[in-house]
């Protein structure tokens, strides 16, 4: 039989996997967003797999690849026709852009002026032809583009197929996983997963219900306002609601471009006031939403403070990028159960009270059967 190791030695062992893990994981940092929403991708489609399989009676295989490229191809279609759309509206603003330029340029170098005596036209000061956009095209500025599209394109990769594996394979990989845990807590494992599952299926829920409110009120202030295609626009800030900030900005910026060119069929304004009254409203209702209703919401379904939430959310923006803004919140009610846990153990506490009084009334009742 094998020595066992002395308290020490266990001891050492122990802080230097801690060690590991902590130079592991900020050395893997910038992958463990990716991961994160390739994870929060599969969860998703999960149910949807499970459904079509039972009722398909297909093999769980087939099924994750028949709804995976539905899926995929699907969010391709929609991507091809929001790109071309903001294409063909971003080519006629410029276009726009350009001849108010040139007419405001034409304005200004009839301007003249006298200065001691001396009359000074304005033509003279300023250069004839402006720059053209080719002097602003540089080879530094072209490789930054490339590098950026092609980092995108890889960690995009990353996500697909990490959640087609996960899709696949996730019961072995879970069952894999819970092996690892000592045999004395692979129940206290088998909870903290099941805690840890439950935070996620609320946050689901909650992302569902604040799509649903924002796209409702940005489509009926559409409407209000007279924006041509209002219910479509309301359809897609419940959709890009998820992407935080690029989401609905994107959305924004489409309207404000429908609203400059096709104007108003309510109001009688003109359609450069129209396009800024549109950028007001749908900028109003991000600013209620990522004050008040993100962090209320949140906070109903995750039992987080709706301080703690916004705040989570505005500093990983900031520090990491919307793909860690977008799973911060499950994450930390996620690290709040595994926390708890830890408390509870630490101080010799019981992590899951309830279930314990659930089970002692249990035993009560039948105890009282028995007798009567």
């Amino acid at each position: 039989m094998s020595k066992e190791w002395s308290r020490s030695t266990r001891y050492l062992a122990f802080i230097l996997i801690l060690i590991f893990l902590v130079w592991f994981l900020y050395v893997s940092r910038a992958l463990l967003g990716p991961l994160a929403v390739a994870a929060l991708l599969a969860y998703i489609l999960n149910p949807l797999v499970t459904f079509v399989n039972k009722r398909a009676k297909l093999d769980r295989s087939w099924v994750i690849v028949i709804v995976y490229l539905l899926s995929l191809s699907g969010l391709i279609l929609a991507s091809v026709i929001l790109v071309q759309f903001y294409s063909d509206q971003m080519q006629a603003f410029l276009q726009q852009i350009q001849t108010i330029a040139s007419q405001l340029q034409e304005q200004l170098f009839a301007i003249s002026f006298t200065f001691l005596g001396m009359e000074i036209h304005l033509d003279t000061l300023l250069p004839a032809n402006g720059s053209s956009i080719t002097d602003f095209v540089r080879p530094d500025l072209v490789f930054q583009l490339l590098q950026t599209t092609t980092a995108n394109v890889g960690w995009i990769l990353v996500v697909l197929v990490t959640a087609f594996y996960l899709l696949k394979d996730w019961d072995k990989l879970r069952n894999w996983l819970f092996q690892w845990a000592p045999p004395d807590y692979r129940t206290d494992t088998r909870r903290l997963y099941a805690q840890v599952t439950q935070v996620w299926n609320q946050y689901l829920h909650g992302q569902l219900r604040l799509s649903l409110i924002v796209g409702f009120l940005t489509g009926t202030a559409a409407l209000l306002i007279g924006l041509p295609g209002a219910l479509i626009f309301g359809v897609f800030a419940a959709v890009f609601d998820v992407l935080l900030t690029v989401g609905p900005a994107l959305v924004m910026v489409g309207a404000a471009v429908v609203a400059l060119f096709a104007g108003s069929t309510v109001l009688p304004v003109s359609n450069e006031f129209f396009a800024l009254i549109v950028l007001a409203a749908f900028g109003g209702i991000q600013v209620v939403e990522n004050i008040w209703l993100r962090p209320r919401i949140m906070s109903h379904h995750l039992n987080i403070h709706p301080a703690v939430v916004f705040v989570a959310i505005v500093a990983s923006l900031a520090l990491a990028g919307i793909l860690m803004a977008l799973i911060i919140i499950p994450v930390l009610g996620s690290a709040a159960v595994v926390a708890r846990y830890l408390y509870c153990k630490l101080f010799k506490l019981d992590p899951w009270p309830e279930e314990t009084a659930a089970e002692a009334a249990t035993i009560s009742s039948e105890s009282a059967a028995r007798a009567g």
